[in-house]
């Protein structure tokens, strides 16, 4: 990055006035001090810096470009496209900072803006109005549990920015669309701001509020370090305290456990350099979830060695621009190579799940004009029997032969070789709607304990106990169906129904409202 700030000021960026003007060198010098400034997420002192550097030199290129970059930093993009119009774009690197702001304020223009305490939350006026209650719920929750486990509170008020599908995003980002689709990235903490893809636009939605959690972990960590801590243990401390904010420890999913338990025994590992820049840009979903379960299992060895103060410790010294390697070693008493081998040993005893036939779950996103089509159901069976035998069994229970479609999708099941919990959710619902509700309720719990945040498993197992009236386990299950996809209309007419029988008015009128915002 030094190196780049650098190339970018061998020229002189032209404004109106007099070449003689922007040519000294101690403009240069400064300027390259205000980029490293913005480079450092300390935007506050950069500001500073190039308001009495445009007083000093009014007509100074180079100090212009500088406050673009700043406004930008601050998520002011009009601001920051006006002063870029004056600037000639000559040079690569100037030319691709306009491409890059001018795709930002265009995708963002029909943002409408909400504050909390700490937050600012921007979005397009709709349906996504809805996620902002359970936003600021996991937000400010984090503010303050993470703040106390790395010893941080940010100043400013962090800005939050919830495109409304993955093309927006893609523009804005340094993500591909095939980045996205590839890894299931939904949301980045970059260019001093956190940015989520809508849960709305995915099939099912995600796990969105533990990764609103994780992408400030991601915030927190750049602020505090002044942007020298390394990718790797980067991800691997958001990942390890992604839950914390909702008291929860276990921060590995039992297809991460899956996926390092087999990596474990047959010598795979995806190296620490190999997750550079981005673990987005790995080849496929799989190394993704295992560069995750690797650092993070790493996270929590060192807060187990050196306790939880760990990382503020680390990160302390690092803000001080202290090589990594010797903070390291000094805090953690082994290079980073004896580190590595002294936690696989450590993880090789771990009791990890290794659940036989489960597979990372593509991410899937639903039909819009422009993208890829939404994906089939059915490609995530193997078998071809087993998806003909689904086709089948949807063909019939289309036409309400509701027993002959529970035989087809049990064949279904005892031919897949893995564990489809859109398979199993076919299966179960039938049972719903034949009443059987043990069956159903036997089938989801055994699909949860694979994937604990699918939607429809949720949904369905809270009808499950609706179904029984039994009201308060359903609460229980609407509410995490809900909060994985707030986007489901059937979910929230279903709580308000159970709020009712169970005389919780205020959070009836709660959920009354927050279903106003997609009926």
């Amino acid at each position: 990055m030094k190196k780049a700030l650098k190339s970018l000021l061998v020229f002189t960026l032209l404004l109106l006035g007099s070449e003689n003007s922007i040519a000294s060198f101690p403009v240069s010098d400064e300027v390259h001090r205000g980029y490293q400034l913005v480079q450092d997420w300390d935007i506050a002192s950069a500001e500073k810096l190039s308001e009495q550097l445009l007083k000093e030199y009014p007509e100074s290129g180079d100090a212009h470009f500088l406050q673009a970059r700043i406004e930008f930093m601050k998520g002011d993009y009009e601001q920051s496209w006006k002063i870029l119009r004056q600037i000639g774009d000559s040079f690569k690197e100037v030319k691709e900072f306009k491409k890059h702001v001018d795709a930002t304020r265009r995708a963002s223009k029909n943002f409408i803006s909400k504050e909390s305490e700490h937050f600012i939350f921007r979005f397009e006026e709709g349906p996504d109005e809805i996620l902002i209650q359970y936003a600021e719920e996991v937000l400010e929750k984090s503010y303050r549990v993470l703040g106390d486990i790395l010893n941080y509170y940010p100043k400013e008020k962090v800005l939050v920015e919830i495109y409304p599908d993955r093309k927006p995003f893609a523009q804005i980002s340094p993500l591909t669309l095939k980045d996205i689709l590839t890894s299931g990235t939904v949301a980045l903490c970059k260019y001093h701001r956190i940015m989520m893809i809508s849960p709305g636009s995915l099939v099912r939605g995600f796990n969105w509020m533990d990764t609103l959690s994780h992408e400030y972990v991601h915030y927190l960590l750049t602020k505090k370090s002044h942007n020298h801590l390394p990718l790797w243990m980067h991800e691997g401390i958001a990942k390890y305290l992604e839950t914390q904010w909702r008291g929860e420890k276990q921060y590995l999913s039992p297809i991460m456990e899956t996926i390092l338990s087999n990596a474990l025994k047959n010598d795979y590992r995806v190296p620490l350099e190999a997750m550079m820049p981005s673990l987005a840009k790995l080849k496929n979903a799989e190394d993704v979830q295992l560069a995750y379960a690797e650092v993070s299992s790493m996270m929590e060895y060192l807060a187990t060695l050196k306790g939880p103060d760990i990382f503020a410790k680390i990160l302390m010294e690092l803000s001080s621009k202290a090589e990594f390697e010797v903070v390291f070693m000094k805090y953690v008493g082994q290079d980073l190579s004896g580190f590595q081998n002294s936690w696989e040993k450590w993880a090789k005893k771990l009791e990890l799940k290794n659940i036989p036939g489960i597979k990372t779950l593509t991410t899937e996103f639903k039909n819009r004009k422009g993208l890829e089509p939404e994906n089939k159901e059915y490609k995530a069976l193997e078998s071809r029997k087993a998806r003909d035998l689904t086709y089948l069994g949807d063909i019939l229970k289309s036409r309400d032969h509701y027993e002959a479609a529970i035989i087809e999708y049990q064949k279904a099941l005892d031919e897949s070789s893995s564990h489809s919990p859109v398979l199993f959710n076919k299966l179960a619902g039938t049972y719903l709607q034949t009443q059987r509700y043990n069956e159903a309720e036997s089938l989801l719990k055994e699909s949860l304990e694979f994937f604990p945040n699918f939607h429809t498993s949720l949904a369905n197992m809270g009808e499950v106990y609706f179904s029984n009236r039994e009201f308060d386990a359903a609460q229980v299950y609407f509410e995490k169906a809900v909060r994985i996809n707030p986007f489901n209309p059937f979910v929230h007419m279903r709580l308000i129904h159970v709020y009712d029988k169970l005389g919780l008015i205020r959070e009836k009128e709660l959920q009354v409202r927050q279903f106003s915002y997609i009926d």
